[in-house]
């Protein structure tokens, strides 16, 4: 983890004091997708692939309904724990995830403190997607009214088994490791499952990590898929899954992980007659690095003399990232310096003036963007609830920071 020192670095594109409705919610409504309304509570089938692609993630996820007869208690469950019971090792992978946190902190705090249940709705389609874990569902007119179903401890579990894997109580998942979409043998567990190609598919994650709007500079807050399908990886067959889901493995490691993060770029010193470099190339990551606004990358060149003391007046450094700013219920780029696949950044300092050493870092800011907002908030009117988590929700954007690079090396 990066020094104190480092950490009060950080740029400050963002103010400090920007709203939750124009920072949570702007966001939130850009993701959110009513067409589920019109979708029978008891769910829905799907016929082909094709109908798997513009319906499985239609959101809020439709109340699964009453449950078909002949399943017991642990088959009509919702609760991860419960799928856990045959699925033990994607249960274990997905309580160390983001999926399993979705409902963090961060958000429970905003959602208590601001915003009307439409909102709070937008959100949830992504952090909590089942119907079954929003207190308001719409009625056959479209309004909003309770919902006899709310299970508050499961909208608290976040992006959970079934909001991927069922649907009307039927489940879906990929097809078997032989690529066979043979059925399950009768008197299997809960009926067994459909299997279905959609999910070895990106567009299977795009349905929340692809934002159709906001986009500033005509690109989405959250471009993900079509970054991903314009690169070289979309024609190789590399897709989502095989880097954040390797052997099916339930982990969706990402920017917070700094083994992941590692992996996805190469960091190497280039010398120069009178200079040194230090060269970042995104060689691994299927999409730009980083790609989302909230993170944050620091690379550092800082000169050394003979005793490995700092220079004074004699460090380079750039940031990766891309600064957004809401003003006016507009979102705004401010600039826009990640790495598309296989591109590079260099930061070159010269060795000249009596450096003996020359000391390089890559330093990742995680939750960069929330850790600002999260502290402009605290400094207002909060309930004691919403002070409580978002008070949380801080400590832990200021905690996710991490290295990937610390390096000296000697220069003549």
């Amino acid at each position: 983890m990066a020094s104190p020192g480092r950490i009060d670095r950080r740029a400050r594109s963002i103010s400090a004091g920007l709203t939750f409705v124009a920072v949570i919610i702007g966001v939130a409504a850009a993701c959110s997708d009513d067409s589920a309304d019109s979708v029978p509570v008891e769910g829905r089938s799907f016929a082909d692939s094709s109908d798997f692609v513009a319906h499985y993630w239609d959101r809020p996820i439709p109340l699964q309904g009453a449950p078909p007869e002949g399943l017991n208690p642990l088959e009509t469950s919702l609760q991860p724990e419960t799928c856990g019971t045959c699925h033990p090792q994607q249960f274990q992978d997905w309580g160390t995830t983001l999926h399993s946190g979705a409902y963090s902190p961060g958000l429970s705090g905003q959602l208590v403190n601001f915003g009307t249940y439409d909102q709070v709705r937008a959100c949830l389609v992504c952090h909590a997607p089942l119907s079954e874990q929003s207190a308001l569902v719409p009625d056959s007119a479209g309004a909003l009214v309770s919902n006899p179903h709310f299970d508050k401890p499961l909208q608290r579990q976040g992006i959970v088994c079934a909001a991927c894997h069922l649907r009307g109580w039927q489940r879906y998942g990929p097809p078997r490791r032989d690529g066979s979409l043979d059925p399950a043998p009768d008197g299997s567990p809960h009926g067994g499952a459909t299997r279905t190609t959609f999910f070895e598919d990106s567009r299977f994650c795009s349905g929340c990590h692809q934002f159709a709007f906001p986009a500033p500079n005509g690109k989405s807050l959250q471009n993900t898929y079509e970054e991903w399908r314009g690169s070289r990886y979309a024609s190789q067959g590399i897709i989502c899954q095989t880097c954040h889901m390797p052997d099916r493995r339930h982990l969706w490691r990402g920017v917070h992980d700094s083994t992941m993060v590692a992996s996805g770029v190469t960091v190497e010193w280039m010398r120069g007659s009178d200079d040194i470099s230090l060269r970042v190339t995104n060689t691994g990551t299927g999409h730009r690095f980083p790609t989302y606004v909230t993170p944050e990358v620091l690379v550092t060149v800082e000169m050394l003399d003979g005793d490995r003391r700092p220079i004074p007046g004699a460090t380079a450094e750039a940031w990766i990232k891309r600064s957004v700013e809401a003003r006016g219920g507009v979102w705004i780029e401010l600039s826009d310096t990640r790495l598309a696949p296989d591109s590079s950044l260099m930061v070159m300092a010269s060795t000249a003036d009596g450096a003996s050493y020359a000391r390089g870092s890559v330093i990742v800011y995680p939750d960069a963007f929330y850790e600002r907002v999260f502290r402009g908030m605290l400094g207002a009117a909060l309930s004691d609830t919403s002070r409580t988590l978002i008070s949380d929700a801080h400590r832990q954007a200021q905690e996710s920071v991490f290295s990937i690079f610390e390096d000296t090396v000697e220069v003549r």
